[in-house]
């Protein structure tokens, strides 16, 4: 440190290290002007390190970054190719007549200059930034995907004070589909409309999908319907069964699914990831998989395969749109 004065900016802001620092704070003890001048210093400097630093816009270091590039590709002079070695030989020559020697090139490699080195710092930097932006965006997309799951948890959640509202007015069942009144799987809401249980402007879609809110609680046509809903099952008579609400006591019936998303791959689907499944419990949880029926089995199809009533109480089947039991 040549000038002791020099010193008490860098102790002011802590740049030093710690030997640095104490021989500072020991000259500032000994000498009481040093001490004065620090003083003035601070109060100096106090305003602008009581103000916050504005908030930089978004993407300027990008920016900045690309206009350093252009700058220097435009300004920065071209090297020219290395030159090939050369050797003066002087025997049998008069020496008014040789040139200037030139010496031998060396196989050392060139120092860097300073804008080559500027550029591989520059590249790195853009580099860095351009990581940077990929994992913002991943992580945003991420944060909608959660948002869009949490949203259609709360709409399925609302399908079920509906489906339970239901029940109450008839024996403790859900909508029956495959009947005259409601014979396709995505008319389950209508059935709900008709008896007051949907809410005044519910979308029965995923909210992540968008879709048509109901604006007549008596017509609802099954194709804005953007939900799959239980066909039932068979009985052993052969008829169909419409699905019942959980009562508290039988616990396999709690966990038999009763609605859920569109099936990912299917058209409608409004993620691309699994799916939200409504319980009869009424409970809600979110499947990566279609296989989450009461035996592991797949919710979209019943135990032969198809796109129907279940074989069995446990066979649960959820249909889409126009699908019938």
């Amino acid at each position: 440190m040549t000038d002791e004065h020099d010193d008490l900016p860098g102790y002011l802001f802590d740049l030093f290290d710690p030997a640095e620092h104490a021989a500072v704070a020991a000259r500032l003890a000994a000498d009481p002007d040093l001490a004065v001048r620090l003083a003035r210093l601070q109060a100096a400097l106090a305003p602008l390190k009581a103000e916050p630093a504005p908030e930089a816009p978004p993407g300027l270091a990008l920016r900045a970054l690309a206009r350093v590039a252009e700058y220097v590709v435009a300004t920065e002079p071209r090297q020219s190719a290395r030159p090939t070695p050369v050797e003066v030989i002087a025997a049998d020559v008069a020496p008014e007549r040789v040139g200037p020697r030139r010496l031998p090139v060396t196989d050392r490699p060139e120092a860097r200059t300073l804008g080559g080195r500027f550029r591989i710092e520059l590249v790195v930097a853009a580099g860095i930034g351009l990581i940077g932006v990929g994992l913002a965006s991943t992580f945003v997309m991420k944060a909608r995907q959660q948002s869009d799951t949490v949203a259609c948890q709360a709409n399925l959640m609302t399908l079920h004070q509906g489906l339970s509202g239901y029940a109450d007015a008839n024996a403790g069942r859900f909508p029956e589909v495959g009947t005259p009144a409601h014979p396709v799987a995505g008319s389950f809401v209508a059935a709900l409309a008709e008896n007051g249980q949907v809410p005044p402007g519910f979308r029965a879609v995923c909210p992540a999908a968008g879709g048509t809110p109901v604006l007549d609680a008596r017509v609802v046509p099954a194709t804005t319907v953007g939900y799959a809903y239980t066909l039932g099952h068979r009985g052993t008579d052969g008829l169909v069964l419409g699905p019942r609400r959980a009562n508290g006591i039988d616990e396999e019936n709690d966990l038999i699914p009763v609605c859920a998303d569109i099936p990912v791959g299917a058209a409608g689907a409004p993620h691309t990831h699994g799916q939200n499944v409504l319980f009869a419990g009424g409970n809600v949880r979110f499947a990566t998989v279609p296989t989450v029926g009461l035996n592991g089995d797949d919710i979209y199809r019943n135990f032969l395969g198809r796109v129907a009533a279940g074989v069995d109480r446990a066979d649960a089947v959820l249909g889409v749109g126009s699908d019938r039991p």
